[in-house]
């Protein structure tokens, strides 16, 4: 359906809703916009980088039932769950709730997604009725765990991932409970710099109450409400149109978790998707059992990271809010890696498991949905956190970089996109510069490049990842590391291959030995040493032996494929003055042939091959180190 048809479907629909087409676009825009002036609130006071810089927030309103009306440039996920946190707040405080109140939450058995999130949530009263909910979720840089990290594989309970916040009130009828904000920062490392974060979370969602207000103020009570509810159900009618429009059937697909954070391998995610003719339902019984360090799912991350890749598929005009998200039935059996029973761990839930459950969806659907399926992505592996004793202030710092991400794979018609850090972020995150990086820290970023042949190759190649090397300037820092997709990188589809999946080590400057690890892990890093992370590109999409010859011929120029991939992969070949051969070429691509479509692969566990390849004699190897 064309653009315009739609539209033109969408003014009838609306009028005979008995609603002004016009003020329908008008009301959806400020709400929109309200979303939008919260995230640059919140952008433009936080203290930390990465709020301030790297933008792991996410803000959205909320009716009053609280359904979610809108969100900007956020984290899919945060906001394709926020509504069930802001629904326990709503029921922990019932008859209590009144104008001027301030609740915070970070508890994720009280539906949030992980400890490492904070949510600060207001009401919003106009002439005397609750009409809204503006919120803001910010992952915070530390919680006061037993290490420096606000995400930590290597917690084994609720009580080692720091300090766990039920629905608590810190405002009341406007009134700041200053006992709750002290004993807050008081369990926090960095407290300055964390109450400069949590002011601005504060300020976010101020903003959209004031704005909320003013809307209510321009159009009245009663319309405002009206057009909001069309607002859903607007969104809710367009994705019924997308379900009816996708292939109906069973798909099932199998992905794997690199490790549990502790001792086991490879732990199995099994999904079982059923689309039907109204809505969708994604089933991941049969996937392992819960782990046993911090890598397990909550039942926010269960339902966000089941219903996130639908909302790509869809037509991007529909309004990603409550009509969308409650097409998408999503279980998760209780005990299970993908949704832990108390006290496990959910430390690193927003990454682990919940991109390798999005993940699984797409392999689930690559073949009966190619125009709308992306290859494998990335999934946070490559994000060190650093800190020390001492930095140029004389202070405790620590720093979580995003600099090197990983990539996302590609899809029928496009190659995939470089810097997404994870398919939980999906490219909302950005990274710190170098020069800022080395001013505010004692680190010293010695190489950030892209990687060659980083990438799976396919007709459409995925998005290329990066190697940084980072030395810590005169003393020894600590690291923490988190993520997936080492062992089990990116898949390729409809023929295209699988990414590298990228992995890590630390080098002793004066022996030249590397000490490999797995995707997490904590470690320290002296002076005289250096830390070494090259990350994963996506996977490819289609036939690599159709992807342009002339394209091909660029990306070895451009030192993004090697010579031997091109001849070897895509049956290009360049001279060494980066001119292409097209006679050899063509004869290079007779020989390797039109291959059949091989589907999605690797097919199998343990396919990612990186510190294997790349390990020398001496170099060792260790899973989830924890030397801190």
């Amino acid at each position: 359906m064309t653009s315009e048809k739609a539209m033109n479907l969408a003014s009838d629909w609306i009028t005979a809703s008995g609603c002004d087409p016009i003020t329908f676009s008008v009301m959806l825009s400020r709400f929109n916009s309200i979303a939008e002036e919260m995230t640059a609130t919140l952008e433009r006071a936080a203290y930390t980088p990465i709020l301030a810089v790297c933008r792991d927030f996410s803000c959205a309103i909320y009716d009053a039932v609280p359904r979610q009306l809108a969100m900007m440039d956020a984290l899919p996920i945060h906001t394709t769950s926020l509504h069930l946190v802001i629904a326990e707040i709503a029921r922990s405080f019932e008859g209590d709730v009144n104008d001027g109140d301030v609740y915070l939450c970070n508890d994720p058995y009280r539906f949030n997604t992980h400890v490492g999130d904070l949510v600060t949530a207001a009401p919003v009263f106009f002439e005397g009725e609750l009409l809204f909910w503006t919120v803001t979720k910010g992952h915070q840089m530390d919680m006061g765990a037993f290490v420096p990290s606000s995400v930590t594989a290597a917690a084994r309970n609720v009580w080692q991932e720091g300090l766990t916040i039920p629905p608590l009130k810190m405002f009341d009828r406007g009134r700041e409970r200053r006992d709750v904000t002290d004993l807050y920062l008081s369990n926090m490392r960095y407290r300055d710099l964390l109450r400069g974060d949590l002011m601005a979370q504060l300020g976010s969602i101020e903003k959209g109450r004031q704005s909320a207000l003013a809307l209510c103020t321009e159009y009245g009570r009663a319309d405002v409400k009206k057009y909001a509810e069309l607002i859903i159900r607007y969104a809710d009618r367009r994705m019924g149109e997308e379900i009816r429009s996708m292939p109906k059937g069973v798909f099932e697909a199998e992905a794997w978790v690199d490790n549990d954070g502790v001792a086991a391998v490879d732990v199995p995610i099994k999904v079982r998707v059923t689309i039907g003719e109204e809505e969708i339902s994604v089933d991941y019984s049969g996937s392992g059992r819960q782990a046993e360090g911090g890598v397990n799912g909550s039942f926010a991350t269960s339902q966000a990271a089941g219903a996130a890749p639908f909302l790509y598929y869809i037509s991007p005009d529909i309004p990603h809010n409550q009509g969308v998200i409650d097409r998408i039935k999503v279980y998760a059996p209780q005990g299970t890696i993908c949704n832990a029973t108390y006290p496990a761990s959910t430390s690193c839930a927003t990454n682990i498991p919940s991109d390798c459950m999005s993940d699984v969806i797409n392999k689930a659907m690559a073949a009966s949905m190619p125009e709308r399926v992306i290859a494998g992505s990335a999934r946070c592996g490559n994000v060190p956190q650093f800190s020390g004793a001492t930095g140029w202030d004389g202070n405790p710092w620590g720093v979580m970089l995003f600099n090197n991400i990983g990539a996302m794979g590609a899809s029928v018609d496009t190659d995939g996109w470089p810097l997404i850090e994870s398919q939980a972020a999906l490219g909302g995150m950005k990274m710190q510069s170098v020069e800022q990086i080395e001013l505010l820290y004692p680190l010293d970023i010695e190489t950030l490049e892209i990687e060659p042949d980083s990438m799976g190759f396919g007709r459409h190649n995925g998005g290329p990842g990066v190697r940084l090397v980072v030395r810590p300037v005169n003393q020894t820092v600590e690291c923490i590391t988190l993520g997936d997709g080492f062992r089990n990188p990116p898949h390729g589809a409809a023929g295209g291959t699988q990414a590298i999946g990228g992995g890590h080590y630390v080098e002793d400057l004066d022996s030249g030995k590397r000490r490999f690890f797995s995707t997490s892990g904590a470690v320290k890093i002296s002076e005289n040493e250096r830390y070494v992370s090259v990350s994963t590109g996506g996977g490819g999409h289609g036939d690599p032996l159709t992807r342009p010859a002339e394209t091909v011929r660029d990306e070895v120029r451009d030192g993004i494929v090697s010579r031997q991939a091109a001849s070897d992969i895509f049956g290009v070949i360049v001279t060494d003055d980066d001119v292409l051969d097209t006679e050899a070429t063509d004869c290079k691509r007779a020989q390797l042939g039109i291959v059949p479509l091989r589907g999605v692969e690797p097919s199998l566990p343990a396919a990612g091959l990186w510190a294997e390849e790349n390990m020398r004699p001496g170099d060792t190897y260790t899973l989830n180190p924890n030397d801190i």
